[in-house]
C-alpha cells in the first residue's frame, strides 16, 4: 500500500520539476529571441538634431583644441584666463544648440534638460576659474546631482553618447 503512493509522490514530483524547466526554458527563449527592449529612453528619435548637433560641437571642440593647454599655461591665473575662453566658446554653443531647429515634442524636452546640465557645468568652470584666480592651483570641482548619484557632467556625457554625439562631451580641458 506505501508503493503506489510513493510512485504517486514521484510522478507529481517529476512533473512539477518538468513544468518548472519548461516555465524556465520559455521564459529565457522569450527574453532572448521574441522580447524587444524599448531602447534608451534618452535617445532622440529625430536622428537629424543630434547629426547638427555633432557638427556644432565638433566645431567648438576645434576651436578650444586651438587654446593653449594646462600644461603650457605658466600659472593658475593665465590658466584661468584660458579656461574663461574656452567656456565663451562653450557657452555659445550652448546657445546655439538650444536655438537648433527640429526633433519630436519628447526630444525637446530631452535636449532642454540637456541644456540644463550644460548650463550647469558651465557654470561649474566659471567657478573653477575663479577658484583658480583667488586660490591657486586647485582641482574642478563638478556639481553633484541631487541624488547624489554622478554630476551633472557624467549625465551630460551620458546624453551625448547614447545620441552619438562624441563632440558634444564635455572638452575635458579642465
Amino acid at each position: 500500500m506505501n508503493q503506489p503512493v510513493n510512485r504517486t509522490r514521484d510522478r507529481v514530483a517529476r512533473t512539477a520539476i518538468l513544468v518548472l524547466v519548461l516555465a524556465l526554458l520559455a521564459f529565457w527563449a522569450w527574453a532572448f529571441v521574441i522580447y524587444e527592449p524599448p531602447g534608451n529612453p534618452d535617445r532622440l528619435e529625430d536622428r537629424a538634431w543630434p547629426a547638427a548637433a555633432e557638427q556644432r560641437c565638433a566645431r567648438a571642440v576645434a576651436a578650444i583644441g586651438d587654446l593653449p593647454a594646462a600644461s603650457q599655461s605658466p600659472s593658475p591665473g593665465h590658466r584661468a584666463d584660458v579656461i574663461d575662453e574656452a567656456t565663451g566658446i562653450l557657452d555659445q554653443l550652448a546657445d546655439d544648440l538650444g536655438l537648433l531647429p527640429g526633433g519630436t515634442d519628447d526630444d525637446r524636452v530631452l535636449v532642454v534638460k540637456w541644456l540644463d546640465d550644460w548650463a550647469v557645468y558651465l557654470g561649474d568652470r566659471a567657478t573653477h576659474a575663479q577658484r583658480l584666480r583667488t586660490e591657486g592651483d586647485v582641482r574642478p570641482y563638478l556639481t553633484a546631482l541631487p541624488s547624489g548619484a554622478g554630476s551633472h557632467v557624467e549625465r551630460m556625457n551620458g546624453f551625448a553618447r547614447v545620441n552619438d554625439m562624441e563632440s558634444c562631451l564635455d572638452p575635458g580641458d579642465l
